[in-house]
């Protein structure tokens, strides 16, 4: 959603105006090109904030409604973004970059293609890095124990939790001392059993545990707020390179 109204909302406020030819129309009236431009955005704004706060309240709703049912955390990347308000306000922050986009490059299908590389390398990289905007915690949590722990109520695994056979390199269990044994160690202790449950029988009968990071679920208002105060810092700073472009355009060129 957020990607396609940057493309079909956000990109057409100039584009269309100088591929037509049109600005020297639309800006030589009563009406200054700052207000003309604020106008627009402001009437197109309130039309994208309606329609995606109306949209995140059901995927919020929906999104809890699946965490009570399955063993899904609302913390995952999915989920996170699909709650609280977050689909409005990403949708807000890719209408303002189709804008400015569109401002700077004056074509549509170029402001198009930039808008989809940004959203890709943007999506991608709050993907990579949400996860640690905090410092996360930190736990041992025993193989096989009973209960989850301190992974209940929506709590994110951050690192940990993957167990390595047959390497040299650390496997990610830890015996009762507290040292984490090798893949090839831990293969010769506790021997891969094809699903028969004798290994996961044998790391409980050697309390091995698994160091975890992990972000509590507690947190995840914090995180809702963290992301997006990010997106709407990216909004400024489009509609301020709008406003900016808009001022110093020349109306003699159309």
């Amino acid at each position: 959603m957020p990607l396609l109204i940057g493309v079909f909302v956000g990109v057409p406020v100039l584009t269309r105006e100088h591929e037509q030819r049109t600005l020297l129309l639309a800006w030589s009236q009563d009406v200054s090109p700052q207000r003309w431009l604020w106008t627009r955005l402001a009437l197109l704004g309130l039309f994208v904030a309606a329609v995606t706060s109306a949209v995140a309240g059901v995927s919020d709703h929906l999104e809890r409604l699946q965490a009570r049912v399955a063993p899904v955390s609302l913390f995952e990347y999915g989920p996170f973004l699909n709650t609280a308000m977050l689909p409005a306000v990403i949708s807000l922050c890719w209408f303002a970059v189709g804008v400015a986009l569109g401002a700077a490059i004056k074509r549509t299908l170029p402001a198009v293609f930039g808008v989809i590389v940004g959203f890709v390398g943007l999506t991608y990289l709050v993907r990579w890095r949400y996860p640690t905007l905090m410092e996360p915690l930190t736990a041992h949590r025993v193989i096989g124990g009973p209960g989850v722990g301190v992974l209940r109520d929506n709590a994110l695994v951050v690192k940990g939790g993957m167990i390595d056979y047959g390497i040299d390199g650390p496997s990610g269990a830890f015996d009762a001392s507290g040292r984490e044994l090798t893949g090839v160690e831990l293969q010769r202790l506790c021997p891969p059993d094809n699903g028969t449950g004798r290994t996961l029988a044998c790391f409980v009968e050697h309390n091995l545990q698994q160091h975890l990071q992990y972000q509590p679920g507690s947190r995840i208002p914090e995180f809702h707020l963290i992301v997006a105060g990010g997106y709407l810092g990216l909004t400024a700073l489009a509609l301020l390179v709008v406003w900016w472009i808009v001022r110093r355009t020349d109306l003699s060129a159309g």
